[in-house]
C-alpha cells in the first residue's frame, strides 16, 4: 500500500513540475508563445540640399524597438549625410516578434563616441564645425512590419533634407513633432527602388536638380513653398539629387505602392552663396510609364529614361 501511494504521489508531483516548467517557458517567450525572429536595424539618409553643408554627423546613444534596446549597442557617431543612394550603416540586431514594429525610439547624445562635444554637428563648406541643437530622444511615428519567416532588415531613413534647418548660420533639427514624423521606418523586404537617367539636364536651367517621390495624388503646387519650419517639398516620401555629370538619380527604400515623381531646379538667384528654388522642371519619359502615377513593387526596380523640356510656366 505504501509503495502504491508513493507511486501516485510521484505521478502527481511530476505533473505539477511539468506544468510549472510549461508556465516558465511561456514567460520566457514573452507570455504569448510567439516565435522571436532576429532583426537587423540599419540607418540611411536622403540627401541634404543645402550647398553650404559638406557633411552631417549624428551620435546615436541607444535604439529601442517595441521596448527592447539593441543588445550590446555602443554609442556611435555616424556621418549620416554619406548614407545616400541606398547606402546604410548597421546599428545592430535584436529579436522581435512577428507583427509590427511601432514603438521605435532613437536616442541622440550631446557628446560624440569619444565623449567630446558636440555629438551632432554640421561640417560646412568653409570648414566650420557647427553644433546641431536637438531633442535627445526621438519617438519615431512610423511603423514597419516584422515577418516571422524572413530575414528582417529594418531601415530608418533619417531624411536630413526635411529634418535639418538653418537660420542665420545656426543649424538645428526641425521641431520634435516634425522630426518624429519625418524619419521613416521600413522593412527592406517591403521596398523597391526608383532609378533614372536624364538625357538633357541643362534644360532645367539650374545648378542643382532634385527628384522628389510622392505618394500618387499627394503632390500639390504649394509643396514648392517652405512650410513653417522653412522646408520645401516637406511631404515628399524621399528624394535624390540628379547628378550633373551623367543625369542619373536613385531613390531607395520606397514601400510598395503607387508614386509620382517631380523635379525641382535650384540656383543661386541672388548671389548670396546659397541655392534657392527657381522652378519646377517639365519632364517626360520615353517609356509607357507615367511620371504622375506608377507602381513600385517590393524587391523591384523601376527605371526611368527622362527628358527635360524646361521650367514649367516659362
Amino acid at each position: 500500500m505504501l509503495i502504491k501511494n508513493l507511486t501516485k504521489f510521484s505521478l502527481i508531483l511530476g505533473l505539477i513540475l511539468f506544468a510549472s516548467c510549461s508556465e516558465d517557458d511561456t514567460l520566457d517567450n514573452g507570455g504569448n508563445g510567439e516565435e522571436m525572429n532576429s532583426t537587423a536595424v540599419y540607418i540611411t539618409d536622403s540627401p541634404v540640399d543645402d550647398a553650404e553643408v559638406d557633411a552631417v554627423f549624428i551620435t546615436v546613444a541607444d535604439v529601442m524597438i517595441n521596448g527592447e534596446s539593441i543588445e550590446g549597442f555602443n554609442k556611435t557617431t555616424i556621418e549620416i549625410s554619406s548614407l545616400t543612394k541606398g547606402r546604410t550603416e548597421l546599428l545592430g540586431e535584436l529579436d522581435l516578434e512577428a507583427g509590427t514594429a511601432s514603438d521605435i525610439t532613437l536616442t541622440l547624445s550631446e557628446t560624440d563616441a569619444s565623449e567630446n562635444g558636440p555629438g551632432n554637428y554640421v561640417m560646412t563648406s568653409g570648414g566650420a564645425k557647427e553644433e546641431i541643437t536637438t531633442a535627445t530622444e526621438i519617438n519615431i511615428s512610423d511603423e514597419a512590419e516584422i515577418f516571422a519567416d524572413a530575414q528582417n532588415e529594418l531601415v530608418l531613413d533619417f531624411d536630413l533634407r526635411k529634418s535639418l534647418k538653418q537660420d542665420a548660420g545656426t543649424y538645428s533639427f526641425v521641431s520634435e513633432s516634425q522630426l518624429e514624423n519625418n524619419i521613416r521606418a521600413v522593412n527592406k523586404a517591403d521596398t523597391g527602388i526608383v532609378t533614372g537617367s536624364v538625357d538633357n539636364t541643362s534644360e532645367a536651367n539650374g545648378e542643382v536638380v532634385v527628384a522628389y517621390a510622392y505618394q500618387e495624388g499627394s503632390f500639390d503646387e504649394s509643396e514648392s513653398s517652405a512650410n513653417n519650419e522653412g522646408i520645401n517639398f516637406s511631404n515628399a516620401v524621399s528624394s535624390s539629387v540628379v547628378s550633373d555629370s551623367n543625369g542619373e538619380f536613385e531613390i531607395h527604400f520606397l514601400e510598395e505602392g503607387d508614386y509620382e515623381l517631380h523635379f525641382a531646379s535650384y540656383s543661386d538667384i541672388d548671389d548670396d552663396g546659397k541655392l534657392e528654388f527657381s522652378g519646377m522642371v517639365e519632364a517626360s519619359t520615353a517609356s509607357s510609364l507615367d511620371l504622375s502615377g506608377f507602381t513600385v513593387d517590393a524587391n523591384s526596380e523601376v527605371n526611368l529614361q527622362i527628358t527635360f523640356t524646361g521650367l514649367l510656366g516659362l
